[in-house]
């Protein structure tokens, strides 16, 4: 298992001193700076596919928020402080015996030392039913050829020791019906074990007393009722799917040396990085240098307003959707709305609680990112369009020349047409999702994988040369020939084709996929559901 991050560890050690200068001190600032460390730590076992963990970590800030709002709280009481300290044990114990659980459920990077496959994982799912329930089956066989090791166990049965699960599916006896007590006990028995563990209950009625229930006795995730077994999946792997974690880019607009300090401490302390101006002047440079995720604007400047600026900001395009955060110990209410009315997204009065600060950035962030990679990712499957898969080809070919490895694959799925045909649409797009989900489950976290349009995906595989590529994906394309897909009470097989070009023999991103596209027609000439591999060299243009 690979080890936790030393960024994290080294998260997890100050926040264990700066609780224990807080049981020395007993003073509010300390508490302050305690409960800053651990709010910047959840976000980063959030950002690091650790939910479990960061629901652990969670619980343990909400205590601690409830204790900041009122210093004559402080010292806080043998009592309450025990509980944190408990608490804070508990957590800190499980980050370091797990070694990071999901670690092992994320697609594993190139680490020069780990003299594994790359592409075997080890994701351990628990699936509690009672023993004849068909859905466990159905869910094992499915989640086999993803790449998990599901194990199914009785509602009384105690799970074996040894790897955490990376989740715990529960299959109620009844369908679409409130969870029974013993069920409800066997869940909080589960989430007291497996703290780490994201859990999900199936087939949950819509009843907010029902997922209430569900949510007290540990679930992270209530499906619905009416959700088929390929949701279900796609959730699964939801949790396991690592995007990339580019360190959010904050730029701060402010003439005050106290005030940025203030800001970039707290904002430091949660993993993002920032650059601080002292005149909106600099403003359009500086987004064009540092290409910010957000903005933190004071509202009163030398020269102009932070809603000058703004309003002139907004009328560069690629800015236009930029979050802009105010500053300011403006009080007038009249005057916040004015200023987000123009062209603001967010108003926080001078001085800013840091973690308010920072929870209100994280978020605008997150949303605006989010929106950014709507843009790149295909609908269907979630994987990279078109456009987005080809400038990540283009920024993978640059790291590996002059004389490192690149192949690039193109995929087919065999006679689609006449799957959509006698199937119909739905059923193709599932076969297209589950090929989608397959590549995404065997493959890295520093591949690329893309629709490349309809039927067809790209895949670019760094640091592997052809017979390398051809070793791996022939192995996907066997597990994807045996993989059914449901169709009404039957099961339906399909098949793709692939094409492979590789460096040396091509060195642009357009020749390769050219080439593979050109191996990938070989393929189907010669019967489909087979590998071809490029291996003449054209001139390139």
């Amino acid at each position: 298992m690979h080890a936790v991050s030393h960024s994290l560890i080294a998260l997890a050690k100050t926040l264990d001193l700066r609780w224990q200068n807080y049981r020395s001190s007993g003073g509010f600032d300390q508490f302050i700076e305690f409960t800053l460390s651990l709010n910047g730590l959840t976000e980063h076992l959030r950002q690091q596919n650790l939910p479990g963990l960061a629901s652990a970590c969670q619980e343990l800030e909400n205590r601690a928020l409830a204790s900041l709002t009122d210093h004559t709280l402080h010292p806080l009481s043998d009592e309450q402080a025990e509980a944190i300290s408990q608490q804070l044990s508990v957590m800190l114990q499980l980050l370091h015996r797990h070694e990071a659980p999901a670690i092992a459920a994320k697609r594993i990077s190139d680490t020069g030392d780990d003299k594994r496959d790359p592409w075997i994982r080890q994701r351990k799912v628990l699936i509690v039913s009672h023993p004849g329930h068909a859905w466990r089956t159905a869910l094992i066989e499915q989640l086999s050829f993803y790449g998990f090791r599901p194990h199914g166990i009785d509602w009384d049965e105690t799970p074996e020791a040894g790897e955490e699960p990376l989740a715990i599916i529960i299959v109620p006896d009844r369908e679409n019906s409130s969870y029974p007590q013993h069920a409800l006990d066997a869940l909080q028995q589960l989430r007291a074990r497996h703290v780490a563990s994201y859990i999900y209950c199936l087939s949950v009625p819509p009843s907010l007393e029902a997922i209430v229930n569900l949510q007290r006795a540990g679930a992270n995730v209530c499906i619905p009722a009416e959700d088929q077994l390929s949701d279900i999946l796609s959730r699964i792997l939801d949790l396991v799917e690592s995007r990339e974690q580019e360190i959010h880019r904050v730029l701060i607009v402010e003439d005050s040396k106290t005030a940025t300090a203030h800001v970039q401490r707290a904002l430091e302390l949660h993993g993002i990085d920032s650059r601080a101006i002292n005149t909106p002047l600099s403003l359009l440079q500086a987004c064009a240098d540092y290409r910010p995720h957000a903005i933190l604007m004071d509202m009163y400047m030398p020269f102009c307003t932070g809603v000058e600026a703004t309003r002139a900001l907004r009328q560069i395009a690629e800015h236009q959707s930029i979050p802009v955060i105010y500053l300011s110990g403006e009080t007038d209410i009249g005057q916040q709305v004015e200023a987000l009315r123009l062209g603001g997204d967010q108003f926080l009065t001078k001085p800013a609680n840091p973690i308010i600060l920072s929870a209100v950035v994280k978020t605008k962030i997150d949303r605006y990112r989010e929106m950014l990679r709507s843009g790149r990712h295909d609908g269907l499957t979630g994987l990279l369009n078109h456009t987005a898969a080809k400038e990540q080809l283009e920024h993978m070919l640059r790291r590996a020349l002059p004389a490192g490895h690149l192949t690039v694959a193109m995929l087919d799925i065999d006679r689609f047409k006449s799957i959509n045909d006698n199937y119909g649409h739905p059923v193709g797009d599932q076969v297209i999702r589950s090929l989608a989900w397959l590549l995404r489950g065997r493959l890295r976290n520093t591949d690329l994988v893309g629709r490349y349009g309809g039927e067809e995906f790209v895949v670019a595989l760094g640091g592997v040369d052809a017979g390398q590529a051809m070793t791996l994906l022939d192995r996907i394309r066997e597990d994807f020939s045996r993989l059914p897909h449901a169709h009404g009470h039957e099961a339906l097989y399909a098949s793709f084709s692939c094409g492979i070009a590789a460096l040396p023999a091509y060195t642009t991103g357009s020749s390769l996929i050219e080439a593979a596209d050109e191996a990938l027609l070989q393929a189907k000439r010669d019967g489909r559901n087979r590998l071809v591999v490029a291996n003449r060299h054209r001139p390139e243009h």
